[in-house]
């Protein structure tokens, strides 16, 4: 299914420009954009005028294409055929399979990794960010996705592997997972989870880091699973479920 033509504006109150010049920034469209799409506030498949959004927002239309063209980087737009945009589609099942099976294949490899070194592990930075982590803000979708990306680029940042990195950072995976949630959040279990991972990150505890790491990713393809179905359909198993071991000699 293509994109609908009914082009999409903000139609709820703007952004305040935190800047003191009365004009948005870039980076301050970009972020309202952002989370709107997020949101479904403009929903998926759904074409973006630039001069409707220049308008609401005020500004000149130049810091809403520079915004537009970051969204596109995000895979949360795409280009469309007359040189405009429109917001991309949500994932499919198999889309959350072959995420997770990606996530699968890096992510418990790097809370082992993380737990190796035990006097230069990110397990500061991991409970900073479950202490800070707020679920009684104006939005929960928005407060979960930014925990959640810290989180896991925290323990993928402690490996300095930039292939890694980048090919995590590259995939999108919190932006494209979290545009399907509704309004029942599971947060509590993932938060559960994620202090799991944390507490044997602490404990330089490799073995069990990548575990919890494992056990946390396979409850989370469940939950999203669960929320794209009627719950009477059996997933997809997901493979990959070891991680792949570095063999010398």
């Amino acid at each position: 299914m293509g994109p609908t033509d009914t082009d999409v504006s903000v139609r709820s109150t703007v952004a305040q420009p935190a800047n003191g010049s009365g004009r948005l920034t870039t980076a301050e469209v970009y972020e309202a954009l952002r989370r709107k799409i997020l949101e479904h506030t403009i929903p998926p498949a759904t074409k973006v005028n630039i001069h409707h959004l220049s308008r609401e927002f005020g500004v000149s239309p130049t810091p809403v294409r520079e915004a537009l063209r970051l969204l596109q980087g995000d895979n949360l737009l795409v280009a469309t055929s007359n040189k405009g945009y429109a917001t991309t589609q949500v994932l499919d099942l198999q889309g959350v399979r072959d995420l997770f099976e990606f996530r699968l294949l890096i992510e418990p490899w790097a809370a082992r990794t993380a737990a190796t070194n035990r006097l230069n592990n990110p397990a500061r930075v991991l409970d900073d960010e479950l202490a800070h982590f707020d679920a009684g803000g104006d939005s929960l979708q928005h407060a979960l996705i930014s925990h959640d990306s810290r989180f896991h680029r925290a323990i993928l940042e402690s490996t300095e592997n930039q292939t890694v990195i980048q090919s995590f950072e590259q995939s999108h995976c919190h932006l494209h997972l979290f545009r399907m949630y509704g309004h029942n959040w599971d947060w509590r279990s993932t938060i559960k989870e994620h202090k799991s991972i944390a507490e044997a990150i602490r404990a330089a505890e490799p073995t069990t880091a990548e575990d919890m790491m494992r056990r946390h990713l396979q409850s989370a393809y469940m939950r999203f699973f669960n929320a794209m179905t009627d719950q009477q359909e059996e997933p997809a198993e997901l493979r990959a479920s070891v991680s792949p071991r570095l063999i010398i000699g």
